[in-house]
């Protein structure tokens, strides 16, 4: 349980008290869906051969990580792992959803159901996503990185925190303006995946899909992209109480 005296305390502190202004400060951008670019499946497809390209640096940048432990390295890790777990990417929202109807903010309130939303649908579809991949963690004894078992419970592709990670700061860093606000959010989304590699808990190639499918999940969600012709969820509220719907065309 994080504390207001430690670095992982303090980031959350600091994530809600940053989210808040932003939110308050700046409009949120409409939910026009008409502009939405469809998927296509050659995209998917190359984007999936681009995942596959880095299982040629798997296992160097393993070596390289576990041959360049430090402890500062190690504390700056367990930071910014803390933007891929629940009291981060689902902390922060629900304090800009409860402050957004409190103070009569709907754009705050709305910035923080799409990135909880964004967040969650990246993990849900991460955790599909490793059951059919069953690929071995490279922190287990032996392993190496075309090691798949589908569906034996090994779980490494893709990496949760990177995949909620980023669907949390994607939903964000849309819904602010200020180039520095884009950038910090990608950048600590970013450093959540080094982290996770720099544990030996993932193989590059596991957090570089697992940005992929929280930035995917961002989009998807905020109507800039669509697949299948499913609409982004509709977020209605009053200032009192909210209300989500989500519909698709099949």
């Amino acid at each position: 349980m994080p504390n207001a005296r430690s670095p992982k305390g303090g980031l959350v502190t600091l994530l809600v008290g940053v989210a808040t202004v932003l939110g308050t400060a700046t409009p949120l951008r409409a939910q026009d869906t008409t502009g939405a670019h469809q998927i296509q499946w050659y995209e998917a497809t190359i984007a999936l051969v681009g995942v596959s390209a880095f299982f040629l640096v798997d296992n160097p940048v393993r070596s390289y990580m576990l041959d360049n432990q430090t402890a500062t390295k190690s504390d700056v890790a367990e930071v910014l792992r803390t933007v891929g777990e629940p009291e981060v990417w689902a902390l922060v929202p629900a304090v800009m959803i409860g402050t957004g109807l409190v103070i009569r903010k709907p754009g705050l309130t709305h910035s923080g159901l799409r990135a909880v939303t964004s967040a969650a649908l990246a993990g849900g579809v991460t955790a599909l996503l490793k059951e059919a991949f069953g690929r071995v963690r490279p922190n287990v004894e032996g392993s190496e990185p075309l090691d798949f078992e589908p569906f034996s419970g090994n779980n490494s592709m893709p990496s949760g925190h990177t995949s909620a990670a980023f669907g949390f700061a994607a939903s964000l860093a849309d819904d602010v303006h200020p180039l520095w606000a884009k950038i910090g959010l990608y950048t600590l989304a970013t450093g959540t995946a080094w982290s996770r590699v720099y544990d030996n808990k993932h193989w590059t190639s596991d957090v570089v899909f697992g940005a992929l499918v929280g930035i995917t999940s961002a989009k998807l969600v905020n109507g800039s992209w669509q697949l299948w012709g499913i609409a982004p969820p509709a977020i209605f509220t009053d200032g009192h109480q909210v209300t989500v719907s989500w519909r698709g065309t099949f």
